[in-house]
């Protein structure tokens, strides 16, 4: 029920059945006219008053000859007492009761059917990318798993490893929670990194702003490009600098000062294949680029035009940066 002015069931059910106060009345009425949905709660009460409503062809009981037997009955007994009842109200509030109950039936049904249902996903060895309820997109890492539950607030439960592109959407919240970690977002992107056989969780935030808040107290609020550390053990929540290399997602990589023989083991491992270099000197080739999504070939022509290399495919899933390079 709706709590706005305190209106509840057995007022609601007073009021159609013709028992509420003139005081009652108005506020049920005004309470009605506030809202769409207030107005479609007392019509809803009306139709299973209306529903409550004596049979007009059941065969008529006489309860006055029924009660006058009970009434002898009790009076028989010892200490025996009898209290009158007026038969005209004893219905009435039979029928409230009854449209109450009916009401809250019918409230409790349609919450069941329109409830968010969570949504719950695992991976294994290797990665996926789900969609939840609102569009957001996850690209879990391996061995993760993800609980959703996506309605009027919306709440990740995690165990593992995730990079999370959340669809904007100023009412509800996006929060994510790892290991006693709350990170809450509006509308951003980033990675949070919580596996159970380790006790630190890790965030970072590709653009947007998130907030980070330990179970303590701690808060820090982080914007793109900021990294954050939780020790589960120490309670400790600090901000660390951004390391040379990142992967958001599946095929995004952000390379900031990177080494070749790094910027290769990375391609290599995203893409599935095997990149060698015959360069004299691959550590003093230091890449700085950002790949979202390109093909192997595109991604690799950058690197070796970046350097002075020439890339060549030497077998199915294999490549070759040569040239003196750097």
């Amino acid at each position: 029920m709706s709590e706005q002015h305190h209106i509840n069931s057995d007022q609601l059910a007073r009021y159609v059945a013709g028992e509420a106060s003139p005081e009652e009345a108005r506020a049920v009425e005004t309470w009605a006219g506030s809202s769409p949905l207030n107005a479609r709660e007392l019509a809803a009460m009306r139709a299973a008053w209306d529903l409550s409503a004596p049979d007009p062809h059941a065969r008529d009981v006489d309860v006055d000859a029924a009660w006058t037997k009970v009434r002898s009955r009790i009076g028989a007994w010892p200490g025996g007492a009898v209290i009158p009842i007026d038969r005209g109200r004893m219905v009435r509030w039979s029928r409230i009761a009854a449209a109450a109950a009916a009401i809250s039936g019918i409230i409790l049904a349609a919450w069941w059917l329109i409830a968010p249902r969570p949504q719950e996903f695992a991976t294994t060895g290797s990665g996926t990318t789900v969609f939840l309820a609102d569009s957001s997109r996850v690209v879990m890492g391996p061995n993760t798993h993800l609980r959703a539950s996506i309605g009027a607030e919306r709440h990740i439960a995690l165990h593992g490893q995730a990079y999370f592109e959340v669809t904007p959407d100023a009412q509800r919240p996006f929060v994510v929670e790892a290991h006693g970690l709350k990170v809450t977002v509006l509308g951003t992107a980033f990675t949070v990194e919580a596996y159970d056989s380790s006790s630190v969780v890790l965030a970072r935030v590709r653009h947007g702003k998130v907030r980070v808040a330990a179970s303590d107290g701690q808060q820090l609020d982080l914007l793109a490009g900021d990294h954050v550390r939780f020790d589960a053990t120490t309670r400790r929540l600090e901000r660390i600098a951004a390391p040379g290399m990142e992967r958001w997602g599946d095929r995004i990589l952000v390379f900031k000062g990177t080494p070749l023989p790094e910027v290769m083991d990375q391609i290599g491992s995203v893409y599935g294949v095997k990149v060698y270099s015959s360069s004299k000197d691959p550590q003093g080739c230091k890449l700085t680029a950002t790949f979202e999504d390109e093909p192997i070939d595109h991604v690799l022509r950058i690197v070796a035009e970046t350097f002075g290399l020439t890339v060549t495919a030497t077998a199915p899933g294999e490549y070759l940066l040569s040239g003196d390079g750097c």
